[in-house]
């Protein structure tokens, strides 16, 4: 069984943790509707204390579309480009967390569990090399004299 880590098995490692991180920003979000004031903030049309406006609930929605891209495109794409757009896409993701700080122990929590999330797919996409860029290593030590 090969390595989840090796440069073939990168793709559906990241892939992986994009749906992590979707599936605990989800968490967090319902398990606050079970919280009074929540409830009582949705009613109101606030969140935090903000205003929900079209503005937020689209930027909410690109969000989300970049998490659930990250997860496709990660499998999908050619490594070169899945190397690329999660080495964009994870810092980007890490400060959406900081639009809606977290307010109490639990959010922190998954704020966390989602930061270092975002951190291991920065650093698997950093490790990650295309094959052509792993073929010119083998090729130059092959030509290094002996």
């Amino acid at each position: 069984m090969p390595s989840p880590f090796s440069d073939e098995q990168l793709g559906k490692t990241i892939s992986l943790l994009w749906l992590f991180a979707i599936l605990n920003t989800i968490f967090r979000d319902i398990h606050q509707l079970v919280v009074a004031q929540t409830i009582e903030e949705i009613l109101a049309g606030q969140m935090n204390g903000n205003p929900v406006t079209e503005s937020a609930m689209f930027a909410g929605a690109f969000a989300v579309e970049l998490f659930l891209l990250g997860m496709l495109l990660s499998r999908l794409l050619k490594q070169k480009h899945a190397r690329l757009f999660n080495l964009v896409v994870a810092p980007l993701a890490a400060l959406g967390t900081f639009i809606a700080p977290p307010t109490d122990l639990d959010d922190y929590f998954f704020a966390t569990v989602v930061l270092v999330t975002f951190g291991a797919i920065f650093a698997l996409a950093l490790k990650w090399r295309t094959s052509a860029s792993a073929i010119n290593r083998v090729t130059y030590a092959e030509k290094a004299p002996s």
